[in-house]
């Protein structure tokens, strides 16, 4: 007899065994879903029990559903008071392993005859598919996570890890970043941080526990059993000190081919993976290379226009591009300094950076940039700009235009370098240079003209004062005249000198 009353010649009982045969938990129970009457085996291949056990178990269901989705008790037990005999639900239960397995739940409310009414329906696991909903959600907010340059990597990182133990419980992840042949960084939203401190800067090798090994080896490595694997002999103890059991580890590979790090799953038990959770494993792998090869270009695009504009600024450099079509202006940060504008202050437009011109350079800059769009040509040439506190800067700009396939403008680019401190630096070499002449002038009227009469006055004075007997005085005169000569030579020559 079974526990229900029925005999095994029953046809409802022949029923049920046909039941045995369905892909699915059939069960029966009452209204409360306190007691079952009936669970077919297939129980033991979905969530680990025996039927015997749930049946015998009162309260046995209720007590393996998952915390979080408890609310659909209350909704199995309301059945009995609804019109429609058919329902259907999906909620997470609790393996006897302890992992987590998806559940769709097709029920009946069923009136036989004067007996109290029961409940009877069939259990899918659609684990699978819920998991690799949950996995592209996961992904899905990664990407909109990585487009965020606000997040660092390691919030990043933290979050996906902490998905993937979400769709996996028993399982634990970490990643290690790979520098120099070592790991580094390593991050894990739920191992000790002990333990990971402990494997920082762990070198790469076959025997570096599963992460080192799968980075030495650049291929995918599963550790079933800490205790008895080679590649843990280094870090057993380390390992099974904090109860890990069993590690799988695959490389994240760059596009390069160089390991940039390495992605880990531990578990507290011995354990091989299952299919499900190797395909898991390679499309998080997979994931991971997108996203650090991402993040690392970005920086080293980051780093690359930091460098720029600190160039920028330090040569007084700036660049522009007008959007022809759309009249939309964008400056570079030095520009707007090399103009003493504020960026949340002024919008570039072509019409504004007229305004900005000097009066005297307004026409001439104009006729320039018109002829670029007119006939494609560069343009290099020289203007003045007015900052808004009156001052004065000298710009050499370049302009060159982009045109679609039908020549039509599409973009003007261009340059501009501050050359302020260049023109002033001439006039200031101008300047020097006029006060040179001015010398060289001096020099030539006031102090050539006074010598000029010194020298016809020795002329004189040996004509009219010096015979032939006076050899002496002769010599003197003759002397003081060569000198005077000579002095006039020089002043001369250093006038010439100073008036190129």
């Amino acid at each position: 007899m079974r526990k229900d009353g029925r005999s095994a010649n029953d046809p409802r009982n022949q029923l049920h065994t046909l039941f045995q045969a369905i892909e699915g938990i059939v069960w029966e129970a009452d209204t409360s879903m306190l007691q079952f009457t009936f669970v077919s085996d297939h129980v033991q291949s979905i969530l680990g029990f025996y039927a015997d056990t749930w049946m015998q178990s009162p309260g046995f269901w209720e007590a393996h559903i998952h915390p979080d989705d408890r609310s659909v008790i209350a909704d199995y037990r309301n059945l009995k008071n609804l019109a429609s005999p058919g329902h259907s639900f999906e909620y997470r239960m609790i393996r006897a392993d302890g992992n987590i397995v998806w559940i769709k739940d097709n029920v009946s409310l069923v009136q036989e005859g004067d007996r109290a009414p029961i409940l009877r329906g069939i259990m899918l696991e659609t684990t699978i598919v819920r998991r690799l909903s949950a996995l592209e959600q996961l992904e899905e907010k990664l990407f909109r996570l990585n487009s965020d340059i606000h997040i660092s990597l390691q919030e990043l990182l933290l979050s996906y890890l902490t998905g993937l133990e979400n769709l996996f419980p028993q399982m634990q992840c970490s990643i290690h970043r790979v520098k120099n042949d070592r790991l580094h960084n390593g991050i894990s939203p739920s191992l000790p941080l002990a333990y990971m401190a402990a494997l920082e800067n762990v070198p790469d090798g076959e025997n570096q526990g599963s992460c080192g090994a799968a980075a030495a080896l650049k291929q995918q490595v599963i550790v079933s059993d800490i205790a008895t694997d080679p590649k843990w002999v280094s870090y057993r103890q380390l390992a099974m000190g904090y109860g890990l059991q069993a590690c799988w580890s695959n490389p994240v590979i760059n596009t390069d081919g160089e390991v940039m790090a390495t992605l880990g799953m531990y578990y507290r038990e011995p354990k091989l993976p299952q299919q499900e959770e190797l395909r898991v494993i390679e499309r998080a792998t997979t994931l991971l290379r997108i996203i650090l090869e991402n993040r690392q270009k970005t920086e080293m695009i980051s780093e690359t226009n930091l460098l720029m504009m600190q160039s920028q600024e330090l040569a007084h450099f700036g660049n522009w591009r007008w959007d022809v079509q759309y009249n939309i202006v964008t400056w570079s940060p030095a520009l707007y300094t090399i103009y003493g504008l504020n960026p949340q202050n002024f919008k570039a437009t072509f019409e504004g950076y007229q305004e900005l011109l000097h009066p005297e350079d307004r026409l001439r800059v104009y006729n320039t940039i018109t002829n670029v769009l007119q006939t494609k040509n560069d343009a290099e040439f020289v203007e003045k700009i007015i900052r808004p506190n009156g001052e004065v800067r000298h710009l050499r700009s370049w302009a060159k235009l982009k045109v679609d396939e039908q020549g039509r403008p599409l973009e003007m680019i261009g340059a501009c370098l501050d050359i302020t401190e260049r023109i002033n630096t001439f006039a200031a070499l101008e300047q020097q240079n006029q006060k040179l002449r001015e010398i060289a002038w001096m020099q030539s009227h006031v102090i050539r003209s006074p010598l000029a009469n010194i020298m016809g006055l020795v002329e004189l004075l040996k004509d009219a004062f010096v015979n032939e007997h006076d050899v002496e005085k002769s010599k003197l005169l003759d002397h003081l005249l060569a000198s005077a000569h000579d002095l006039d030579e020089r002043i001369r020559t250093i006038s010439e000198k100073a008036s190129l």
